[in-house]
Parts: structure tokens; sequence; C-alpha cells
């Protein structure tokens, strides 16, 4: 254990994330992934080398990117059959079977639209494409839609395992050829006078040829903030098997994973905090302050929080609990772990709960609470009870699926208010589909943490650390039960009488001791009343677990178990 405040063996580690893409022509992203989330196969279709000899560090996966090809150009007064003829593009339309592709009766004069989306390689489309274009930028054809009369002409964007972003040679082909579609439609079609509509739901086309060639998106969405904007485009690119085949380093920046520093709350499921990850990532909290955002909405409202609560959302929390609040009420919602004790008493004194009420009223009538009212009167373990308890809510009026439950908590609707209808508008849907994803990415992550970061003990050592986490208010989870195992071998061997009499801790008359080897201090700080004696195995991993808690947010967050979890060596804490 290092002193805290410092970083120890961590300080020269550096964890390299992909960051957010950025909206409109996308470059490919380079992908350095020492851990996969679910699909271990994609390793094989990626050149790998190893990544430190002696360190236990997992291969390293770096999908490679064809080096970038001119774009063909494409004469829109030829049709597409007769490029095909020219060896412009590929013709597999002889061995394409017709009834796979979208056509239509000839007497169908409606305006096509173009559909453009990434399309993973193992996994093959319900319904084959029209156009396919390839990694090196050449497009193959598998259907005239002119001779076939399509009105949804589907463009696939290939896309290799581990692959997020299209290559610059796909981007450059895809704006050619979706340049030409449009020109063909115009030219062909009176109707398309006003423009050519187009789904790109993977934001593959430049805003440029859009703009240039009046081709009219879907819907833009105009009551989400751009933060969950561009989280729906995040995740529109995660479509692999299982939604999540992805490399883990790839979903780093994504949502708002990482920006969790308050504990597991007792009884938190897997599957609740999953769907509280999707929420988070859907509405995107400011990274370094989340639970201290004060965001405003379209609506003119303002959403707070990590989970981006509206004053409706708030006041039905409040209302829920009774006026005055319920005592029995709270006094079951702790124990339950849905409120925390400290924030649940504080809401038995009327002047705190005035305030609380007055801030929320004031959301609901378009004010905008101040940072000092979200620090004072909704804490961060507060906003993890009120989600759970505004989740459960939501499940009465639309069911337990992760993601209906996400679109309907940025709904901004108190529960009782929230319909079929908010779920089936653009927005709803949209919504719901990202948050599903977003869900099943923390779900993958999860089970990554468990699968790596150490083992489950048997028999003496797990009744040891089930105590430990008991006494020191930690859930007992799997990944609970691992984390402080991993930490306890790497740091001891499982030896209550180590003392490290080598560091700089030992040098300044504080050596490292017990099982979670802390110093005098550190477990003086962290050790409980009737455990305080930092050899007794319980009591070490009793302030040790508390000392790592407080410091990370959680025993994952731990920097060595959270190198371990991605294929790295462990590190001190």
């Amino acid at each position: 254990m290092t002193n805290p405040g410092k970083s120890g063996s961590d300080s020269g580690a550096s964890d390299k994330a992909i960051q957010p893409h950025r909206v409109g022509h996308i470059s490919p992203l380079g992908i350095q992934a020492s851990h996969l989330l679910s699909s271990p196969e994609s390793a094989a279709a990626a050149p790998a080398k190893a990544a430190g000899s002696d360190s236990g560090q997992k291969l390293e996966v770096t999908p490679v990117a064809p080096a970038p090809a001119a774009a063909k150009h494409l004469d829109f007064l030829k049709a597409p059959s007769e490029l095909a003829s020219r060896g412009v593009i590929t013709d597999n339309s002889k061995v394409t079977p017709t009834e796979r592709l979208d056509a239509s009766p000839a007497i169908d004069k409606s305006v096509p639209k173009i559909n453009v989306e990434m399309q993973d390689l193992d996994k093959p489309p319900k319904q084959q494409p029209h156009f396919v274009v390839k990694a090196d930028g050449r497009i193959e054809m598998n259907g005239d839609p002119e001779k076939l009369n399509s009105k949804d002409i589907k463009v696939q964007i290939e896309r290799a395992p581990g692959q997020i972003n299209p290559t610059e040679a796909q981007s450059a082909a895809a704006d050619e050829l979706v340049k030409y579609l449009s020109e063909r439609i115009k030219a062909t079609n009176p109707l398309a006078v006003d423009g050519v509509p187009i789904s790109d739901q993977d934001n593959i086309i430049s805003p440029e040829l859009e703009a240039s060639q009046n081709l009219k998106p879907a819907k833009d969405l105009p009551d989400l903030t751009p933060e969950t904007k561009q989280a729906i485009e995040e995740t529109n690119r995660f479509k692999g098997g299982r939604g999540v085949d992805m490399p883990m380093a790839a979903t780093e920046r994504m949502g708002s994973f990482g920006t969790r520093d308050v504990p597991r709350q007792l009884n938190e499921t897997d599957k609740e905090m999953g769907v509280k990850e999707a929420v988070a990532g859907l509405f995107r909290p400011d990274r370094d302050n989340a639970y201290e955002t004060v965001r405003r909405h379209p609506d003119g409202h303002y959403r707070v929080g990590r989970y981006g609560f509206s004053g409706n959302q708030l006041s039905a929390f409040l209302e829920g609990l009774g006026d005055p609040p319920d005592p029995a009420l709270i006094e079951k919602l702790i124990k339950e772990g849905k409120l925390p004790k400290g924030f649940a008493e504080k809401l038995k004194n009327p002047e705190f709960l005035g305030k609380l009420k007055a801030m929320a009223q004031k959301m609901k009538d378009g004010g905008e609470p101040t940072k000092d009212e979200m620090k004072t009167l909704l804490p961060k373990d507060a906003q993890e009870g009120v989600a759970s308890i505004l989740l459960d809510q939501m499940k009465a009026k639309v069911g337990d699926k992760p993601g209906d439950l996400a679109a309907a908590m940025l709904s901004g609707k108190a529960p009782n208010d929230v319909s079929a209808a908010d779920l089936n508008s653009d927005e709803g849907r949209q919504l719901s589909t990202a948050g599903q994803r977003l869900y099943d990415i923390a779900t993958a992550r999860q089970n990554t943490e468990r699968q790596v970061a150490g083992t489950i003990p048997e028999g003496e050592k797990r009744e040891k650390i089930t105590e430990a986490l008991q006494l020191a208010g930690v859930p007992v989870t799997d990944a609970n039960l691992r984390a402080v195992n991993l930490i306890v071998q790497k740091e001891s061997a499982w030896n209550p009488n180590a003392v490290n009499n080598w560091d700089s801790n030992a040098a300044k008359g504080t050596p490292s001791k017990g099982l979670m080897q802390t110093i005098g201090p550190t477990f003086n700080s962290y050790a409980i009343p009737g455990h305080k004696n930092i050899l007794d195995p319980v009591d070490n991993m009793v302030a040790g677990i508390r000392y790592a808690v407080d410091r990370y947010g959680s025993l994952q967050n731990v920097p060595g178990v959270k190198a371990v979890a991605r294929g790295a060596a462990y590190r001190g804490y």
C-alpha cells in the first residue's frame, strides 16, 4: 500500500482510452486492446503482439486499417448495372438471391430512401444490402436497386472484429456512392426534387455531402441534449455479437463508465447497477464532477446529477416518501440499502426537507440549481439511492427491460406520467436501443472484471473476507470477494504477520503491515471499534477495504485490480 495521495508504483502508468469520435466525417481510430469484452475469437482476426514478456500481460490486439485509397468516381449518368459491366463496381448480382433484397412493384413511384449502416463480418444482416463497401474502399453490388425498384436502398459498410469506425477508404467510397445514388434518384424521380431521404445512424456520411446533396436525414431528435445524441451515436456502432464484441479499451470513454465513485448499495444487483450505468451513459454527466452536473435540457428545464434527474422526478421521489416522510418507510429503505442512513436522517428534518423540495420545485419552474445546492441537498450517495428508487417505480409503468427503463428515466417524466407513447416516439426508440446496448456493455464489463481480476477463495479465506466486507459495510458480491482476495494475495501472500521493512513507508517509520499491507496511520483512520489489531486478518482487511473504497470509489477501481482486469500486471494501491 502507498501513502494516501501518492500513486506509488502506479505513478508512471497511464491508461490509454479511445476518445469519443468526432461528429461528422470520421477518421479510423487505432485500437490497442489488452482484453476483449466478450469475443475472444476476434483476436484471431487481427495481428497480435506480446506486451510485456514477464509482466503477466495479455496479447494486445491491433486491428489494421487498410491504406487509404482514392474513391472511384461514379458517373450518375450511368445506371448501376452499366457501372458494374464496366468494372467500376463489382457485380455480385448474379449470385445474390433477389428475394433477399428490398424490391417494390413497378407501380410504386415513391422516393427511395438510402440506408447506410455498418455491419459486422461475422453477423450476416437479416436483409441483404444492395451495396457493400469493403475495408479498402471497393464497392460490391448485390442487386441493382433501379431494376428492383427498391425503396430502401441499403448500403453496408463492412466492419472487421474490433473495428469501430469506417476506414478512410470506406468513408470516401461511401460518400461517393451516396452522392451517386442521390443524383440518380433525383434524375429519375420528380418527387425527389426537395431532396432524398437518408438513414445514417452510424454517422458515416459527411455533413458536407448531406448539405450539398440536400439529403434529408432522419429526424434530428430535437428533444435530446447534444451529450445524449453523442451517446446514442456511439452506441449505434456497437452491433457485434451479443451487442458488445469490442475491445474493453474501446468502451472506456463511452457512456459514463468510470464516473461512479460511490460503492454499490447493499443488495444492489448486477442488473440494477447495469441499468443505472445505462441511464448515466445516455445522460453523459460531466466526467470530472458527474454528481454535480447541472445541465439545461432542450425543454427549457434543468437536469442534474449523474443520472440527469428532472425536477418532476425529484418531486416524485419525495412524494413517494409521504408528506411528511413516513419514518417506517425510511427505515425500510435504509435496511434495503436503497437510502444511505445519513441522507435518510436528514429527510426527517423539516428544514432540510423544505430546501430539497424547494430545489425540485425551482427546477420544475425552469430554474437552475446551484452547485452548492447539489452538494448539500443531493450528495453522491443520495443520488444512487434516488436513482434506484425511481427505477423501481418506473418498472411498474414500462416493465423491466433495461433499455426501456433507461429511456423512461431520460424522458424526465415522473414514473406515474411515463406512457407507452414516450417509448414509441423517435427519441424513445433510439434511447431504448442505445440504453440496451449500454446495459449490455456494462454487464460485459462486470463479467470481464470477475473473470480476470482474481478468484473467489474457498473455506476459511472466503469466510474471513466475507466477515471483513460485512463489517466494512461493503456488499458481499463475487466481484468484491475476488478483488479482496487478489489484493491480499499480491500484497502479503495471505501472511497476516507480513511487515514491509524496506520501502519508503518503512523509511518514515510506518512500515506496511498485515494482509492488506496498511500503514499504521491509515489503519488507525479506517479501523472500526473492536477491530484495532493491525495484524489480525479480519481487522486488517476491514481497514484496508474501507480505505480502498473511500479513496477509489469501489474495490474494482483499485489500481491493481483494474490493471489485472485489463490483462496487465498488478500494482500497489
